[in-house]
């Protein structure tokens, strides 16, 4: 990939873009099977990684602004607001009109950029979300509601000319700091979500809900985890291999397939912990129709859409909005107990002491971690000693950039 803001000085977000891509992902792919061979199973090899396109492939734009109410410019949030970057090659088709768009609406209604070291003016920021089909959710940012009206009188000239545009809200951001959003969300106009085809399901993002940054990788990365599901889920069939079983193997009843009970066993449980909008779990319920599936996540915006990717596409699975660390312990307390796999797809930070200890004392013999930060990945499989990488795969989510994502398939040791 080219870009000429690069190469001109005017942006360095892409801080390898001048090494070939081969190297950009050798080498990154060095540095996380290195920090993660500790915790590797015996005579276990690293798959290939999973890669995407090396442009294009942004689903999320986040712009600030800066300029003024007559000469808005959009540019990277924490970097300084010298060039506009609209046309910023990571962007996939129709993201770079879009923005164009919010800027003349920017100036016909005359909203002020909000300038951070006076504290003054009112539009912080310009998000999109760009769907494969082409359609794209509009978000401003504000300061406060005083601009609304006059974004209410012209924004229907910014849908007229951009009919990709299926819904744009406003989001207010009163205080002084480095997130990029508030809490407070107004819908506008249109949809309130956007339909995202990733993998073999279709997701609906909210607003506020967080959806991976490239939706090829991603749906790459949900196939992935589906397939080794599917494969936990033969050795649930015939082997009994649920929590605490001795995991003596007994034969498969004539006709079972994967997924479904064989003889009088119940049906695999398994539980997405992290799930958001539901990528992960929707992916292992299609692909194993009989398996009882729930997903998990704090964001209740984010459950909204999970369940109704599952109604609109005729998926079952549950989606409970609740913290994940404290639903799984109460969960596996309960009279059924632990499930029989797990997934994490936890924020950067791991999933911390807590889950890391009720996992390791659970009994659950299969996990599958998704990681966006493979060093807390790392202190996670520290505290989870029983649990060790039996596959693994460097995940290229952020091309150009030092950041790593790994997905890897934990297995309970014997006698664990």
């Amino acid at each position: 990939m080219r870009c000429h803001h690069f190469e001109s000085g005017e942006c360095r977000s892409c801080t390898l873009l001048d090494l070939p891509r081969p190297r950009q992902i050798s080498e990154a792919r060095e540095r996380v099977e290195e920090l993660l061979d500790p915790y590797l199973a015996a005579g276990v090899t690293w798959g290939e990684p999973i890669l995407g396109p090396d442009g294009g492939f942004r689903a999320r734009g986040k712009m600030a602004v800066g300029g003024t109410a007559q000469e808005p410019i959009l540019g990277l949030p924490g970097q300084k607001l010298g060039a506009d970057l609209c046309d910023c090659p990571l962007y996939p088709d129709g993201v770079e009109e879009v923005l164009e768009g919010a800027k003349a609406l920017i100036r016909r209604a005359q909203v002020p950029p909000y300038d951070v070291a006076r504290r003054r003016g009112e539009l912080k920021n310009v998000l999109v979300t760009a769907s494969p089909d082409g359609e794209h959710l509009l978000r401003l940012v504000l300061r406060s509601e005083r601009a609304l009206g006059r974004i209410r009188e012209h924004l229907p000239a910014l849908l007229a000319a951009h009919p990709s545009v299926i819904g744009v809200s406003a989001n207010i951001h009163p205080e002084h700091t480095t997130r990029v959003e508030g809490e407070q969300e107004i819908p506008l106009a249109g949809a309130s979500s956007i339909a995202v085809r990733t993998g073999d399901v279709t997701l609906f993002a909210r607003p506020q809900s967080f959806l991976q940054t490239n939706t090829e990788v991603a749906g790459s990365l949900y196939r992935q985890a589906a397939r080794w599901i599917g494969e936990i889920t033969a050795e649930h069939v015939t082997s009994g291999a649920g929590p605490g079983s001795a995991g003596v193997t007994r034969a498969a009843a004539p006709g079972t397939t994967v997924g479904s009970s064989a003889g009088d066993a119940p049906a695999v449980r398994l539980w997405d912990l992290y799930c958001g909008l539901g990528g992960f779990a929707l992916h292992a319920a299609r692909a194993l129709p009989t398996a009882r599936v729930t997903g998990v996540e704090v964001s209740a915006d984010a459950i909204d859409g999970a369940r109704e990717a599952a109604a609109d596409q005729g998926i079952e699975a549950t989606f409970r909005a609740a913290d994940a660390t404290g639903w799984a312990i109460r969960e596996a307390a309960g009279p059924e107990g632990p499930p029989d796999a797990v997934i994490v797809n936890p924020p950067r930070r791991g999933i911390g002491g807590e889950l890391a200890e009720w996992l390791e004392s659970s009994g659950v013999r299969d996990v599958v971690y998704s990681s966006c930060n493979p060093a807390t990945l790392a202190t996670d499989l520290a505290a989870m000693p029983s649990l060790r990488i039996v596959a693994g795969r460097f995940v290229d989510m952020f091309p150009h950039t030092a950041h790593a994502e790994v997905i890897v398939r934990l297995r309970r040791t014997a006698g664990a």
